[in-house]
């Protein structure tokens, strides 16, 4: 928590006033700001690192 406001930071893949909530589908990184840069498949990316999740029969970096 900040020292002066109370507010506090969450880590990579989180949000929420007691980061409780993890980014939505689409989402990740520190306060959810990134967009997954993830093709075929639609399998979603990890909300901490963005690290595509690919669907059966898709694969690379972006599951292309």
């Amino acid at each position: 928590c900040h020292h002066v406001t109370g507010e506090c930071s969450c880590p990579p893949g989180w949000t929420g006033h007691d980061c409780k909530l993890p980014c939505s589908s689409g989402r990740w990184g520190r306060g959810c700001a990134n967009s997954c840069a993830c093709d075929g498949g639609d399998g979603g990316c990890d909300p901490a690192t963005g690290s595509c999740s690919c669907q059966p029969g898709f694969t690379g970096q972006r599951c292309q």
